[in-house]
């Protein structure tokens, strides 16, 4: 009576050869030799039946998936070509590699791009897209170098496919660089082009671009005026 109560009891917290077999994905004839090898203990029923407990199960399983090689996709972007030329986007790459290699992950492609992070029609990410079945997670510098805008609605979208994006840094070291002002300009561009039609948006994409030269033309001019004044005192 008591050895009965005691089945009942464990019953509880273990789970048959069948169940535990599923949970795995292997047979019943591996988690028999599981059991004599001593990888993952069997307790015996009263009359001779395999259970396994939960917290084995769990544990077990934890460490197989610690050992799946992880996947990864690389994506690295700059905005413009003078950028590129400069060595930013191969110096991206580097960082991105050496992450990856601490990481011991696998690389399986690297997706390079010169696009604005308000383009909706880059080329190098509609194909990372369309191959996220192949990987387990996308590696980034930052956030914004996936998007400027709705990077969250992208995540949520990886997540739906299993695909983790891992943003290596989260803050980027703003500094007023050319990148934000493309940015500015292709926002403008894009709202003044619904607005007036395109020829009107490229126009007043020009206007922008020869009010910011002629700023930056003159904070040149101010800054020598300034170095002058510096070394005649």
């Amino acid at each position: 009576m008591l050895s009965l109560v005691h089945e009942v009891i464990l019953m509880n917290e273990l789970i048959d050869i069948t169940k535990a077999s599923k949970l795995f994905g292997v047979s019943t004839k591996t988690l028999r030799r599981w059991d004599n090898e001593g990888k993952l203990k069997a307790y015996r029923t009263v009359g001779g039946h395999r259970r396994y407990k939960l917290t084995d199960i769990e544990n077990l399983l934890g460490e197989v998936n610690q050992n799946i090689q992880r996947n990864v996709f690389l994506y690295c972007r700059v905005s413009t070509k003078k950028q590129a030329d400069s060595g930013n986007l191969l110096r991206q790459k580097e960082r991105l590699i050496q992450y990856c290699n601490d990481k011991q992950y696998n690389i399986v492609h690297i997706f390079e791009e010169v696009a604005s992070g308000l383009n909706d029609k880059r080329r190098e990410l509609i194909k990372m897209f369309r191959r996220l079945n192949e990987i387990n997670s996308i590696i980034v510098e930052y956030p914004d170098r996936l998007a400027r805008f709705g990077y969250n609605y992208l995540q949520e979208f990886c997540k739906s496919l299993n695909v983790n994006i891992e943003a290596i840094q989260q803050n980027e070291k703003l500094e007023p660089n050319e990148e934000m002002v493309n940015d500015l300009i292709s926002i403008v561009t894009c709202f003044s082009a619904r607005l007036y039609g395109s020829r009107g948006g490229r126009k007043v994409k020009q206007d922008i671009q020869k009010s910011i030269e002629e700023l930056e033309m003159k904070r040149g001019e101010n800054s020598e005026d300034n170095n002058k004044s510096n070394l005649n005192k």
